[in-house]
């Protein structure tokens, strides 16, 4: 696509938990988005967040020989998250970087950013849709 936020359309989740506003990376092994909340964000929302940026990660590869549609639902099963630094404040920045799948399982790291500092980071994993089988 030419234009990064185009794929928003592809979020399932709509404010208020729709965290991202904007895409500005979407690579095959590594995703960055822009996100935004109401208020001061809780451990909870900065993971939300992150598995919400795993979206835009491509995965072409991993998702062919997985048999994985590549705009597949999922079901986020696991997720580990931590705080770095405190933030009070309403906007970030979200990295998400592969880490391994088996099959149609697959597991992806996240930090969230304000400017350089790491605010919290973690992983998410998720079980992603086969061609013909839904979850």
């Amino acid at each position: 696509m030419s234009d990064l936020n185009e794929l928003l359309t592809f979020l399932p989740q709509k404010k208020p938990v729709g965290f991202v506003c904007d895409v500005l990376l979407s690579e095959e092994h590594l995703s960055r988005t822009q996100v935004a909340f109401e208020a001061s964000p809780t451990l909870s929302m900065l993971t939300e967040a992150g598995a919400q940026t795993s979206i835009f990660l491509q995965l072409t590869k991993e998702k062919a020989e997985a048999d994985v549609p590549l705009r597949a639902k999922g079901m986020l099963v696991s997720i580990k998250s931590k705080w770095i630094n405190r933030s009070e404040k309403k906007h970030f920045e979200v990295e998400s970087a592969y880490i391994s799948n088996l099959d149609n399982f697959f597991v992806i790291s996240f930090k969230v950013f304000d400017g350089a500092l790491v605010v919290a980071e973690g992983q998410v994993a998720a079980v992603l849709e086969k061609n013909g089988v839904s979850l």
